[in-house]
């Protein structure tokens, strides 16, 4: 299940698995405690504008055995499974998330059904061979054939059904690419009638998403430029080239993810260390686009993501002193000061963004997020080591910032002419730009000292 706060800009991902409960008992707890520690948010926007599974069954899950073959199985896409709770017990989830400012989107896998889905007895509606056998696809479940009308409808039927029947507010379309375009934009069509705010989000990177279907794209590529630098050791100027084929790619106006953890991959905080993983996020939520975050990322949560096992937050371990736990508070402190910034500032969260070359590109990214008059100075040292290095503004205009993520201002140096700086591994600098003050009137100055004060 996907979270996204009403009006603002990021977008979090939890995971809600079967246990010996049913999964929505508690949920609504379970959401205010998120809420609370974390805060979630998301815009929306068409481009051209200037716990992970749904509740629908996958596979029939009649068995915890059953359970565990794949959640990306589906077995009856208007089906709530069991062990997952009631109707009742859904509807009081949105409910009580609507509640909380959140958005709730339904994870749904179209490109493939399961092997017994119920609709089998029928194989015209699926893709066959020329003996007339359903066929796989690139995993070894049968495919929807989307050439087929009834097929069509009664995959956006079930669409709009979740909808209007739960208040659903949209849904993450797994393997969206593996889907043909146009029904995106018939079903949009259709959901629109229904809510037209609903929010849809392709898990794919297809530049034509966001003409008339999809509101939000993965971004998988820079996952792995960031995996590349972090992990790897290449150049920091590998992800704002990255940026650049992006923006040059997608539509104007176009939105993506940028995300450093999620069930497809080893943990950030494993992969990149702890203060490696922090850079990511800081980046993450300083870039334009929308930030991701996956459940327990933000209290550095080492566990192995894996979608088909229950992993619930375990927002217990942030009580105790021991190391582990205060550095898992430290992370949670910093992740809620990046969510605060990003739906306060409105530059981050809507400005343009504006890269600025500096002396470090192998080390370190710079830029500016701009709104209005609104200026925010973004300087990340992606490597793990202490660098010092000069960004191509001039410091007499950029002599302070306010900052964003710790008390008080940076100062910069004058002497070079440019704003310099020595970050340490993995540090960054997120300050707003502070106003020149306007020079005081001597006459006036000179008036008000001069007048005698009234006595008390």
């Amino acid at each position: 299940m996907l979270c996204l706060e009403a009006n603002s800009s990021f977008l979090w991902d939890t995971e809600l698995r079967p246990g010996n409960a049913g999964v929505w008992e508690g949920s609504p707890d379970l959401l205010e405690t998120s809420c609370r520690a974390d805060g979630v948010a998301h815009g929306r926007r068409r481009a051209g504008e200037g716990s992970r599974p749904s509740v629908t069954s996958r596979s029939r899950n009649r068995t915890q055995a059953r359970f565990e073959s794949s959640p990306y199985s589906v077995a009856d896409y208007n089906a709530i499974g069991e062990e997952y709770g009631s109707a009742a017990d859904l509807r009081e989830l949105v409910a009580t998330a609507h509640k909380l400012g959140l958005k709730v989107m339904l994870d749904i896998v179209y490109y493939h059904a399961a092997p017994d889905n119920v609709l089998m007895n029928r194989p015209e509606l699926f893709v066959r061979n020329a003996e007339g056998k359903v066929v796989r696809g690139f995993w070894p479940q049968p495919l929807p054939d989307f050439k087929n009308p009834e097929m069509r409808k009664y995959l956006i039927d079930s669409l709009v059904y979740w909808v209007r029947e739960f208040d659903v507010d949209g849904y993450r379309c797994d393997v969206a690419a593996g889907v043909p375009i146009d029904f995106w934009e018939e079903a949009r069509k259709e959901l629109d009638r229904v809510k037209p705010d609903v929010v849809l989000l392709s898990e794919a990177d297809r530049p034509e998403d966001q003409l008339a279907a999809f509101d939000i794209n993965y971004n998988f590529h820079h996952h792995l430029t960031l995996r590349s630098v972090l992990r790897d050791g290449e150049s920091a100027i590998r992800v704002r080239e990255h940026w650049e084929r992006t923006n040059r790619t997608m539509p104007r106006g176009a939105r993506v993810l940028h995300y450093s953890d999620n069930h497809d991959w080893r943990r950030a905080v494993v992969e990149f260390g702890e203060r490696g993983a922090m850079a990511a996020t800081v980046l993450n939520f300083t870039l334009d686009g929308i930030p991701f975050v996956w459940a327990g990322q933000e209290i550095a949560d080492r566990r192995r993501t894996r979608f088909r096992d229950r992993a619930p937050i375990r927002w217990e371990n942030l009580t105790g002193s021991s190391a582990d736990s205060k550095e898992q508070q430290a992370t949670l402190e910093k992740y809620k000061k990046l969510f605060r910034i990003r739906k306060e500032q409105a530059a981050l969260h809507s400005g343009e963004l504006i890269w600025i070359n500096n002396t470090a590109p192998d080390s370190v990214l710079s830029f500016l997020r701009k709104r209005g008059a609104e200026e925010i100075l973004v300087i990340i040292n992606l490597s793990n080591r202490k660098t010092f290095v000069t960004v191509d503004l001039p410091v007499m205009e950029y002599y302070s910032v306010e900052n964003l993520l710790k008390e008080g201002k940076t100062w910069f140096q004058l002497y070079t002419g440019r704003v310099s700086a020595t970050l340490g591994a993995f540090e960054e600098i997120v300050g707003k730009k502070i106003p020149l003050e306007p020079l005081k009137d001597p006459g006036r100055e000179q008036e008000r000292k001069a007048t005698p004060q009234a006595r008390p």
